[in-house]
């Protein structure tokens, strides 16, 4: 067991934590507070896998030429001041909660390196675990949900009730950790890029209406209607004026078979890829 002592309930003395616990990127901004001045979280510098010369400013701030070029071949570095310690009367949320909350409130490429010794300069040394929260790109389930909604081409939109329905039906990733009891999975970001880059069929709202079972002049409308209470949202629309939006057909049979009396005809896995 690696433990380390850190102050992160202002006035109150030292928590021990236990570093074995925790995922990479928590484990990191664990060893970046416990080596700032008093143990205390003033802040952490991050990486961000980008160099200096990515930053759009560069060339304005150090004009060009070898020097300039050089900078720009630096890694890029994020010093992050906005981790709050915990309050004194703070008994609800444990050492590792916090730890664990703030790891995931960086971005998903960014990860700790350092700690601070103010709250306006970072320290040097890069801690132990640095390398290894590097690969530690995982998000929470509304951070997972924003992600999958911003891909530009193929952006899907769901509501946390859908994508726990997708997820019990077998289409949609399990998470890769469940992290403090079970109160927070983490979804990794290479298992939801499969699933954005996975092969489906695109049906019409008239097609989805005649999976549901529904007839008549307002077959469309009752879809539509079943479709919001599920949270699931077109992923495109037909070409052409008066065409008709398009539903992931394999959201819709998912969904479908997770209907009260229905079978589990969620859709197969294979070697743990979505097929």
């Amino acid at each position: 067991m690696t433990t380390v002592k850190l102050r992160l309930r202002k006035g109150s003395p030292l928590s021990e934590v236990d570093l074995d616990t925790l995922t990479p990127k928590a484990r990191a901004l664990a060893e970046a507070v416990a080596m700032s001045f008093g143990r205390q979280p003033l802040g952490v510098l991050c990486g961000t896998g980008r160099t200096k010369g990515d930053n759009p400013n560069h060339r304005y701030v150090y004009g060009t030429g070898p020097a300039a070029h050089a900078k720009a071949a630096e890694p890029d570095v994020q010093f992050v001041t906005d981790l709050t310690p915990m309050l004194a009367a703070d008994s609800v949320t444990s050492p590792e909660e916090w730890l664990e909350c703030n790891a995931r409130r960086l971005p998903v490429d960014w990860w700790p390196i350092a700690g601070a010794k103010s709250r306006i300069e970072p320290l040097t040394e890069h801690v132990p675990s640095a390398e290894a929260a590097r690969t530690d790109r995982c998000l929470t389930r509304d951070q997972a949900l924003r992600y999958l909604a911003d891909q530009d081409e193929r952006s899907i939109i769901l509501s946390n009730d859908a994508w726990i329905m997708l997820q019990k039906a077998g289409n949609a990733p399990d998470p890769r950790h469940y992290l403090l009891g079970g109160r927070m999975p983490l979804w990794a970001l290479e298992d939801l890029d499969a699933y954005v880059a996975r092969d489906f069929e695109r049906w019409p709202i008239s097609r989805v209406a005649e999976a549901l079972g529904y007839s008549g002049g307002s077959a469309t409308g009752s879809a539509r209607k079943q479709l919001f209470r599920w949270g699931i949202s077109a992923v495109g629309r037909a070409p052409g004026r008066g065409a008709e939006s398009l539903y992931a057909a394999d959201q819709i049979l998912a969904a479908i078979s997770v209907r009260p009396g229905s079978g589990r005809r969620g859709a197969s896995r294979q070697g743990g890829r979505f097929v």
